[in-house]
């Protein structure tokens, strides 16, 4: 069964639905249900995809399970403790003094330049 990303995003390009016509002049009435069968279908794929992907994370926040990745940046940084409500991350170079006053849970790592 084709899916949506099988469809061109130029409405002249899509010239068949379910391996049937539907060029101008060419589709025949019998057709028709099956091609409006096969779009309902292609939908539903489409929302049952969406409907994996699980609710988004908001501003609010979320609890997560699992190896937290983002694609090609690595791991979230994610604090130990739910009193470390800002922690950050320092990159320093070597002989830079410490930050003053770091948010609880913050780690300092010092580089040589």
């Amino acid at each position: 069964m084709p899916a949506f990303s099988d469809y061109s995003a130029t409405a002249s390009a899509n010239t068949t639905i379910a391996g049937l016509s539907c060029a101008e002049n060419s589709t025949s009435m019998a057709s028709v249900n099956n091609q409006l069968r096969e779009a309902f279908a292609n939908g539903r794929q489409l929302y049952d995809m969406v409907i994996a992907f699980g609710t988004p994370v908001t501003v609010a926040g979320a609890a997560f399970t699992g190896n937290i990745t983002r694609s090609g940046y690595g791991g979230y940084y994610c604090a130990n403790d739910s009193s470390f409500t800002a922690p950050r991350i320092y990159s320093l170079v070597d002989g830079s003094p410490a930050p003053t006053s770091p948010p609880n849970g913050s780690l300092t790592v010092y580089y040589a330049a």
